[in-house]
Formats: C-alpha cells, structure tokens, sequence
C-alpha cells in the first residue's frame, strides 16, 4: 500500500487527500490551522462558490495570465466534474448570476461537511494545528522538505 502525506487542508489539498485515498492509498493531511477548509468558511460570502459553469473557452479567456498552464488541470478535472462529485455526495447545487455554483443551501459549511464525510469513509487521517512544512532550495537538492512540530 502506498503512504502519501498531503500537504495543506485547503480545497486543492482536501480533493487530493480523497483523490490519493480512492487509489486505495494510506493518506495522511497535514493542516496547519485548527480545521480543514478555513478559508472556504468565507468565499462567496460565506456562501462557497464551489466553481464556475461556464464552459472552458469562458473559464480560459478569464485567466489573466499563462492560461495554457492550466489547460491540463481544467481538462482533467473540469468543473462539471467538481459539481458532480458535491451532487453525487449529497449536496444539492444551484447555478446563479454569472454561472457561479453554490450549494443551494448557501452555507458554506456544507461544503466542508461533505468533503469531511469524504474523509472520513475513504479514512483519511487529517492532522492539524500540529506541523510546519518548509519548503525551499538547496544547491543540491530542490524542492528539500522538512517537517517539524509547530
């Protein structure tokens, strides 16, 4: 069995923690504050905009910068899928003005709930408010990366 250790419990590290589990992965999430998804509590107004349907050409042209960067991501993982995986754990979802997504609930907590239960089921272990991750270059090695108790 493979162990893998996400680094951060904002929504990229939270999708990949259940990402790695579903592989059948043991994975653990490190998270530096006292619960996964803080910020997510206060996007949208406290409303969580999960993401955009609008179609890729309209999610491109509004990238400001380098938008072949992201050309892997979005295709891999678009935003009919992120709607889909809320939808198929549960959470009802409504499309607004300007094809923003929210839960139709319009609290962002019922978000973070789903993506918890997420972990819970594919056994994630999440760990927080307890490791520093340090991350920088070494003439010899990139990318050198350093855990200590925070």
């Amino acid at each position: 069995m493979n162990k893998i250790i996400v680094i951060g419990g904002g929504p990229a590290g939270m999708f990949a923690a259940i990402a790695a589990a579903e592989t059948g992965s043991q994975v653990i999430l490190l998270e530096k504050n006292e619960k996964l998804g803080k910020k997510l509590f206060i996007t949208g107004k406290g409303r969580c905009n999960i993401t955009n349907a609008g179609d890729m050409d309209n999610l491109f042209a509004n990238v400001m910068t380098n938008a072949k960067f992201l050309y892997s991501a979005f295709y891999s993982y678009d935003n009919q899928r992120v709607t889909d995986f809320f939808e198929r754990n549960g959470l009802r979802t409504k499309t607004e003005r300007g094809n923003r997504v929210f839960p139709v609930s319009d609290h962002s907590s019922d978000v973070i709930v789903i993506i918890f239960i997420m972990h819970i089921l594919n056994q994630v272990q999440n760990i927080y408010n307890r490791y520093k991750v340090c991350l920088w270059n070494h003439p010899e090695k990139m990318h050198r990366k350093t855990l200590s108790q925070a």
